[in-house]
């Protein structure tokens, strides 16, 4: 693992150790213990986190607020004329919409995407694809086939893949295989490793969704195997592969 990867993963690290035990971040976490500047790094965004979660705690409601908004729920079907809000109330709502729109950062700490799906979306929006080889051309043709439904159940023989070709992708000192295919013209990036090497993950009644960088992306587990398929369509068209 190298810094940048490092840094990718301690983004989501929540302030104030709450992560320390989740395995995910194990690797990471090394590296910023062993590295002075990547420590030094580290430190200066939790110390931010950290500021940015206790000021937005400070932020108490205005007294009366619920009781006003119920009384204002109650009588909505009453034609009122127009009328200013008062300032406190405004205030209120500036409130909410900076909860709502802004503060990406403290939204992540309070709930991270799992790392291996961050990784995958930004390798679909960041990076160059490629790859060749046999079963890597094989499984492309299965993944592309409207009747393959993915979460059923892939051929997938991880050591063929990354010995005849398949482009292969190194995360927390773990190898991820990546193929990319098409169904009808919308292309999709299918990432696959090994179930041992990502306990967290674990195989569920169904897929897992997240969005990010303008891409989305679904990660289940089956017994061997963690798959992430990533796309920079429409949410609709990647769930009608699953």
């Amino acid at each position: 693992m190298n810094n940048d990867e490092a840094k990718f993963l301690l983004r989501a690290y929540r302030p104030g150790g709450r992560d320390a035990a989740d395995p995910a971040f194990a690797g990471a976490l090394a590296q910023a213990r062993s590295d002075p500047r990547l420590g030094a790094w580290f430190a200066r965004e939790q110390a931010f986190d950290g500021a940015v979660a206790d000021k937005l705690c400070a932020v108490a409601p205005p007294p009366g607020l619920r009781e006003a908004i119920l009384a204002g729920a109650s009588v909505s079907h009453v034609a009122r004329p127009a009328r200013r809000w008062p300032v406190w109330l405004a205030v209120a709502a500036g409130v909410a919409l900076l909860f709502g729109a802004g503060l990406w950062r403290f939204k992540t700490a309070a709930a991270p995407m799992d790392p291996l799906m961050a990784f995958a979306l930004h390798d679909v929006r960041f990076e160059q694809h490629g790859g060749h080889g046999g079963p890597a051309a094989a499984l492309q043709q299965v993944l592309q086939n409207p009747a393959t439904r993915l979460t059923a159940g892939l051929p997938v023989d991880l050591a063929a893949l990354r010995a005849t070709g398949c482009r292969t992708l190194n995360f927390g000192g773990h190898h991820v295989m990546e193929i990319c295919f098409q169904r009808g013209s919308v292309l999709f990036h299918l990432y696959m490793a090994r179930r041992a090497d990502f306990p967290q993950i674990a195989a569920a009644a169904g897929p897992s969704f997240g969005e990010k960088f303008g891409c989305c992306a679904a990660q289940w587990a089956d017994a061997r195997h963690v798959f992430v398929v990533a796309t920079e369509a429409d949410p609709a068209a990647l769930r009608a592969l699953l």
